[in-house]
């Protein structure tokens, strides 16, 4: 919702001031169009191959999307596996795995169930964790590149109105009104590259950069919880270890609710 919330007051805000000061028509300039949005465009996809650019923009869709999974409501989950190891053994986790939804958490849990070490754990693990962080943030920077590229292409188109309107000077149209006209029309060019990149290419960079914190954090969080469930640690002390990850706010007790109550009277938690 903070996605859409920014966009509609920006847009709103824009239009109001556009229409005060004389209307979308001022504000409008084909060639000026052409050589902000060309210019960027072709420049990022000089700056890098096109399926990381194609990629990046079906990643853009993640800017509208719910926000990421939360820690807690996992840490639940890990807390659940914890008890039923701890009544039965790991092994019985196998009925478990196929209604884990996060594919993290899976490949980890199927892990400890197939007896692996924790030290192949973390390694794989963390080696995904690695990648999944240099694919995110690919998408990122392909943004943050155009930001960059937007302005300076603005003030391209800026440089050829202002070139163009003192030909025209030179060519006999020195009146105030031709200046002015010509004038306006090549600052449209610089209002559009700042347009841009400070209201999608920026804002769009630096929300996948916020997403990518909160599935590190989330990895983490699963990374610690698979590796605690497989040394078969205490639930109490996996749920303190799990939250120590978050912000106090945001920390949950789930152990001594009802599940501790489980826990105590043996009938344990699937």
């Amino acid at each position: 919702m903070s996605t859409i919330i920014g966009i509609l007051i920006g847009l709103v805000l824009l239009f109001a001031a556009v229409f005060q000061q004389g209307g979308v028509a001022v504000f409008f300039n084909l060639h000026a169009v052409m050589i902000t949005m060309g210019g960027t465009l072709a420049a990022t996809f000089i700056s890098f191959p096109l399926p990381r650019v194609m990629r990046a923009f079906v990643v853009m869709v993640n800017v509208f999307r719910s926000e990421v999974e939360q820690p807690m409501d996992y840490i639940r989950q890990i807390i659940d596996l914890s008890v039923k190891a701890r009544k039965q053994s790991l092994l019985s986790l196998e009925d478990n795995v196929k209604m884990i939804k996060n594919r993290f958490l899976r490949v980890g849990v199927e892990m400890v169930v197939d007896g692996h070490s924790p030290e192949t754990i973390r390694s794989v693990m963390e080696t995904e964790i690695e990648f999944m962080e240099e694919r995110h943030s690919s998408g990122a920077n392909i943004f943050r590149s155009a930001g960059r590229f937007a302005p300076a292409f603005g003030l391209v188109g800026t440089l050829i109105g202002l070139i163009a309107m003192l030909r025209a000077v030179a060519s006999g149209g020195n009146n105030a009104q031709t200046i002015g006209a010509g004038m306006s029309v090549a600052l449209v060019a610089t209002f559009y590259g700042a347009l841009l990149a400070n209201l999608f290419f920026y804002p769009v960079a630096e929300k996948l950069r916020s997403r990518t914190e909160d599935e590190m954090l989330l990895a983490r969080v699963l990374l610690d919880g698979v590796l605690l469930l497989q040394k078969g640690v205490n639930p109490r002390v996996i749920e303190k270890k799990l939250n120590a990850h978050l912000p106090p706010q945001l920390r949950r007790q789930y152990y001594f609710g009802q599940l501790g109550k489980d826990f105590q009277t043996g009938s344990g938690a699937s």
